[in-house]
């Protein structure tokens, strides 16, 4: 009996276990992924940075674009740069026509068409009003 006893326990135990482990693991009813209603609005700032970066490519000189970045990422993209410069004005004049899918004072988000296909571009805050280059 005292068996018994102590199986109808832990069967217990395991039920409890399995609902706590359910309501920390459940996922809420609104979806994480769907736009954003309210994207933010750009700063003075971004607006400032954006209007370089797109004078950078459209320069044509891989250096201005690279002035404009994070040193960590300065190789990364310096041999793309250095690969593709009939595109930098491409990248230029999509940029022109960009898409705000997000902006606050530390990060701001793009999305630009090129040739029918959407692509993202990001630049942060990287202290003190400076803005680089993130992501493109």
């Amino acid at each position: 009996m005292k068996g018994l006893h102590n199986n109808i326990k832990l069967y217990f135990f395991g039920i409890v276990l399995a609902a706590i482990s359910s309501f920390l693991t459940h996922c809420p009813e609104d979806n994480p992924t769907a736009p954003i209603d309210n994207p933010g609005q750009e700063t003075e700032q971004v607006k400032k940075f954006n209007n370089d970066v797109i004078s950078a490519f459209q320069s044509g000189n891989k250096q201005s674009v690279l002035d404009l970045m994070y040193d960590e990422y300065k190789e990364i993209y310096s041999e793309e740069l250095e690969t593709t410069p009939d595109k930098m004005e491409i990248f230029a004049n999509a940029l022109k026509n960009r898409k705000l899918i997000f902006a606050n004072e530390m990060y701001a988000e793009y999305e630009i068409t090129i040739d029918g296909q959407i692509f993202t571009i990001t630049y942060s805050n990287s202290g003190e009003g400076n803005w680089k280059l993130h992501r493109f």
